[in-house]
């Protein structure tokens, strides 16, 4: 499990509990890191996929498996990054 903390009170995400107004804000923030990262991870898979199959072909029973735990496995790896960065980027405006 991966913990990372975020600007703000003491809430359970790191924000008070009361501020409702910023929570949205900072919810929206994951959607779209989302939704960017996905973006990434199609293009990324797009220009290595000959790479990628060559690679896979090496379990032949398993090759579309292969090419789908790594399209998903790159997709999170670039989400958690763009949220990381984003969340890095949200407290040095905020301090």
């Amino acid at each position: 499990m991966l913990f990372v903390a975020h600007p703000g009170g003491a809430g359970p995400r790191g924000r008070a509990p009361e501020s409702r107004a910023g929570g949205d804000a900072l919810g929206r923030g994951y959607y779209v890191c989302g939704a960017l990262s996905l973006g990434a991870a199609l293009l990324a898979m797009f220009l290595a996929y000959s790479v990628l199959v060559a690679v896979a072909s090496l379990v032949p029973l398993l090759s579309t498996t292969t090419i789908a735990f790594a399209g998903v496995l790159t997709w999170l790896v670039l989400w958690l990054a763009f949220d990381a960065v984003r969340l890095w980027l949200l407290g040095r405006t905020t301090a």
